[in-house]
């Protein structure tokens, strides 16, 4: 049985500035996780798309990002870069249990990943790095 999921308004808006490429991934993973069995809505947190210098910094500063936004950019100042987290009705991914988190995280993974493959898009995601996981994001290296 397939769901209906869609990107929200605020997911919508937040997608503006975004590259291209990483647009098309997007529609094609929240139309892969519809499909899925075992499927996951998703959602762009707030300053998960493109970003500023000072929201950057602003980020660094409070320990979110390693990247201060001036010497050091983020991906997400250029447009080649996303964070996606799951959307669970009612729940904050932030406050769930650790392994039922890393799992929504890694059901986001599966079908941003599988979409990226399929538009041709070399995607890098962060809960792979060794040295910082971010579970949320996504970047295009090419």
């Amino acid at each position: 049985m397939s769901k209906n999921y869609n990107w929200g308004k605020t997911s919508l808006k937040r997608m503006q500035g975004i590259d291209e490429r990483l647009v098309r991934v997007l529609f094609r993973a929240i139309r892969i996780a519809s499909k899925k069995k075992d499927g996951i809505d998703m959602t762009i947190p707030q300053f998960g798309g493109l970003r500023t210098a000072d929201e950057q910094n602003k980020l660094f500063e409070n320990g979110f990002s390693k990247c201060d936004g001036y010497e050091k950019k983020s991906y997400h100042q250029s447009g080649r870069a996303v964070d996606v987290i799951p959307y669970i009705k009612g729940k904050n991914v932030y406050k769930m249990e650790e392994t039922e988190k890393q799992l929504a995280f890694h059901k986001v993974a599966v079908c941003m990943l599988e979409a990226s493959n399929k538009e041709g898009v070399r995607l890098n995601w962060g809960g792979n790095w060794s040295s910082w996981l971010d579970r949320p994001h996504f970047e295009i290296r090419n």
